[in-house]
């Protein structure tokens, strides 16, 4: 049932004159009185009386007054749940790289939820070549990672950073005294690294081939934090993104080891599927980010 034409049917039925309810409602009186005989042939019975030029409401059109009411009162109230200018409130589900959960995430999520305590948030640390997947079958609303996915056609993607990588070592490795090192100095000394998909290994790799490179990956682990325990005591060298090991550079837990001519960098990327609703608790998470990003690009300049 068309709601306008209910709306039309209550406006006649208040004045009891068509063109002063096309006034009323902005529409010409044909279009008054096509709405008005469309009701009545879906209802299938008259609603009014025509005598003459004079409109009279008839007992089906009473039975209908009070109902009709109702429903554009009812269409309002749902319009009304998701009015934008309503407190935002809901269900937002974040997937998200372990270096940006640990490391990124948690002051955004903090001044999120000041702004929006009523938006439940649940974050999953994942893979990120698992991301697409997760949100082509609704798994979750919005990733956070660090591999392009600018080849899957419905993905939509937004820089957020750029950082950039380190070779890190425990404090008395050899290679921390030297102030300079060359890649080739790289050879055969231990490294422990992050599993294979993992965007800023395949790079190392790529690089250390091109030099014609062997080094000894002695582990493969999926986390973060063991990496850099297994470095701090002594047990080969590693490359991180510099956001992941900064507290332990400072503290002195950990070197950098300055290596010439590799520059590898990562570079965070905001990812939602192209034909997802934006919801409110999403829109809000985007417009924060990319505002932030705006505020950060102007310290810069």
């Amino acid at each position: 049932m068309d709601i306008k034409q209910l709306q039309t049917f209550i406006t006649v039925a208040k004045l009891l004159n068509f063109r002063e309810a096309g006034e009323e409602l902005n529409y010409s009186q044909s279009s008054v009185s096509d709405h008005i005989r469309n009701l009545e042939k879906e209802l299938g019975t008259k609603l009014f009386e025509r005598l003459g030029k004079k409109v009279f409401l008839n007992e089906s059109g009473k039975k209908l007054i009070s109902l009709a009411e109702k429903m554009i009162q009812d269409e309002k109230e749902i319009q009304g749940l998701f009015n934008k200018n309503e407190k935002i409130s809901g269900l937002l589900r974040i997937g998200a790289a372990e270096t940006l959960s640990v490391f990124w995430l948690p002051p955004i999520l903090k001044e999120y939820r000041i702004i929006y305590p009523d938006v439940k948030v649940t974050l999953r640390m994942a893979d990120c070549a698992e991301f697409p997947k997760m949100l082509s079958h609704n798994m979750i609303d919005v990733a956070f990672s660090l591999h392009d996915q600018s080849q899957h056609e419905y993905i939509s993607q937004i820089n957020i950073f750029k950082d950039s990588t380190v070779f890190i070592a425990a404090p008395d490795h050899p290679l921390v005294n030297l102030k300079r090192i060359k890649i080739h100095e790289l050879e055969n000394h231990s490294f422990i690294l992050p599993e294979a998909e993992c965007c800023y290994r395949v790079e190392l790799e790529e690089l250390l081939k091109e030099h014609s490179i062997k080094i000894d990956t002695i582990m493969e682990l999926s986390s973060l934090e063991a990496i850099k325990q297994c470095v701090k005591i002594g047990l080969g060298i590693s490359l991180l993104p510099k956001i992941a090991v900064q507290r332990e550079i400072n503290k002195g837990e950990l070197a950098i080891l300055t290596i010439e001519n590799c520059d590898i960098s990562i570079c965070a990327k905001m990812i939602y599927h192209k034909q997802k609703w934006i919801s409110p608790p999403l829109n809000a998470l985007k417009n924060m980010i990319c505002t932030n990003n705006k505020e950060e690009e102007h310290k810069i300049s």
